[in-house]
């Protein structure tokens, strides 16, 4: 593996074991084996490493998951939950995509904290969010011409109520123990498909 790689991956395991905060530049280089200079020869600071590290590992896998949800194939409603299932990082039987199960989780603090921390990372999710609602918007008025969903509801309305209702699944997974992703997928699916089916 190149060093710049080496670098970058032990930097994102880094993170999601510590946060960004609790991660030196010496842990970083202790953990990929150079020295303090050849860690700065790569990146001319910290912050430069973690805006790196962010838009490839988490933002990318973001990109990936959306990429992903609009490869789908059939109707709109299977198109639908493969937006709720990819952008929660599970795999169709509702596992994890990633090594450990409470990455995600992880994940999403990470970001949480980069939007908050870093204007470069805020601009870069701002992009991302408005390419998701594009995304859903385009499925329901594919869903609207196929005679799948009712023309009387507002798209854009839609579109982020849906939005609105994936993240509301992200914030519930972090904080809520024992939490059944499959049942409350299934379930706002349902509700959400019950009111917009033509």
């Amino acid at each position: 593996m190149k060093t710049y790689d080496k670098i970058m991956e032990n930097t994102y395991k880094l993170f999601l074991k510590k946060g960004f905060h609790n991660v030196s530049s010496s842990d970083i280089s202790e953990t990929s084996n150079i020295s303090q200079g050849t860690l700065y020869y790569y990146f001319k600071n910290k912050d430069e490493l973690i805006l790196s590290v962010l838009d490839k590992y988490i933002l990318g896998t973001y990109y990936e998951y959306l990429n992903n949800a609009n490869k789908s194939k059939g109707n709109s409603l299977t198109k639908l939950k493969s937006f709720y299932i990819e952008m929660l990082g599970l795999n169709k039987d509702y596992t994890s995509k990633l090594e450990h199960d409470d990455d995600f989780k992880k994940i999403l603090l990470l970001s949480f904290e980069g939007i908050q921390h870093y204007k470069e990372i805020s601009k870069n999710y701002n992009k991302f969010n408005k390419k998701y609602t594009i995304d859903i918007k385009n499925l329901i008025d594919s869903g609207k011409e196929n005679g799948e969903i009712r023309l009387d509801i507002c798209t854009e309305e839609l579109a982020m109520f849906i939005k609105f209702n994936i993240n509301g699944i992200f914030f519930l997974w972090i904080v809520q123990e024992d939490f059944n992703c499959k049942k409350i997928i299934e379930t706002n699916l349902k509700h959400v498909w019950d009111y917009i089916q033509k």
